[in-house]
């Protein structure tokens, strides 16, 4: 690694603000969304959704004071409080835990024969708990750096940095993966495959299922974004502490901007507000009913859980608008297995 001047770092103060504004405002969602939960799941505690929120509470936490000292020192290359980036660490190691939390919930409402074995609960536990491990073992190297330049000027961080990468473009592809298994079936029951030609339930459902389908598309879209973004940001953050140029560019506003706040917070934002807006505005218990497999050639009796549970059946088509906002349950055991395609 080259050394690098702490010279023309540029002013950290509005950066830091910026940064401790919208963290502060991660932290009241998640908290929000975390106390509201157990109402929306019939009192039950630590359920993925919970822990979604808890997870993204966590690392919103540990990271706030990387943003606050930064905008009371205006410097951060060169600064001594080392444990800043430390907990910056840390915060990372639990984004990527909530990130497991979708992944676990996409892949089980994929039908069973297009799951991915590195995308199942087990194995992604297994791989946040190294990460974890790994994480710790940064944090015990950092702290005992002079300034966090000289822990980024480390074999340990550059091994870091590059594992972070690949977990970033890891789990970014197994979402966005899982969201487009999800769509697929949606499409199908969506266009009326299956149903018969005048069978006077395929508006309905179709209208039913717009704004679901409209949310995963959106989060999809978002996610893939999001990791490539992130990914490019540790490609060339890579190249700028392996060279003697300015390291100006990762410590700028706009670095900040495109490497930390648009790849961690657009994607926490959206899982929260599209996937599980309906904790944070609704306080009545919802209760979700288990869906058997549904057969794209038999639309006979179709049911599709998402928190607002409708049924449709070629005798009765009763919607039900309690929940709207959200569409994918809490707990694994009642999520939909969609058919295969």
């Amino acid at each position: 690694m080259a050394k690098h001047s702490c010279e023309g770092g540029g002013d950290f103060t509005f950066t830091g603000a910026l940064g401790t504004f919208l963290f502060c405002i991660l932290i009241l969602i998640a908290f929000s969304g975390f106390l509201r939960t157990p109402r929306a799941a019939g009192g039950k505690w630590f359920t993925a959704k919970q822990n979604y929120f808890l997870a993204v509470l966590v690392m919103a936490t540990l990271d706030l004071p990387r943003y606050l000292i930064v905008a009371m020192d205006n410097e951060y290359g060169c600064s001594r409080k080392t444990w800043i980036y430390a907990l910056h660490m840390l915060a990372n190691a639990f984004f990527f835990s909530s990130y497991s939390i979708i992944c676990s919930l996409w892949q089980e409402t994929v039908a069973g024969g297009r799951k991915i074995t590195l995308f199942t609960r087990p194995v992604l536990v297994t791989f946040n708990g190294i990460f974890f491990f790994f994480s710790l073992f940064g944090v015990w190297v950092c702290v005992h750096q002079e300034t966090i330049f000289d822990f980024f000027e480390t074999t340990f961080y550059a091994v870091y940095t590059v594992l972070t990468a690949c977990k970033n473009l890891f789990f970014f592809a197994a979402i966005s993966w899982s969201g487009f298994q999800i769509l697929l079936p949606l499409y199908m029951v969506r266009c009326g495959s299956g149903l018969e030609e005048n069978d006077e339930n395929v508006p309905n459902l179709a209208a039913h299922l717009k704004p679901i389908i409209f949310k995963i598309k959106v989060l999809v879209v978002v996610v893939s974004i999001s990791g490539l973004l992130r990914f490019i940001m540790l490609c060339i953050k890579i190249s700028i502490l392996d060279s003697t140029s300015s390291s100006y560019w990762f410590t700028s506003p706009a670095w900040w901007v495109f490497d930390d706040f648009v790849p961690r917070l657009l994607p926490t934002a959206g899982f929260m507000l599209l996937m599980f807006g309906s904790v944070l505005v609704r306080h009545k218990s919802q209760v979700v009913q288990p869906v058997p497999d549904i057969d794209p050639n038999d639309h006979s009796q179709l049911e599709f859980s998402i928190e607002g549970n409708f049924h449709d059946s070629k005798e009765n088509f009763e919607p039900h608008h309690e929940d709207n906002d959200s569409f994918i349950s809490e707990d694994y055991s009642s999520l939909p297995s969609l058919p295969h395609m």
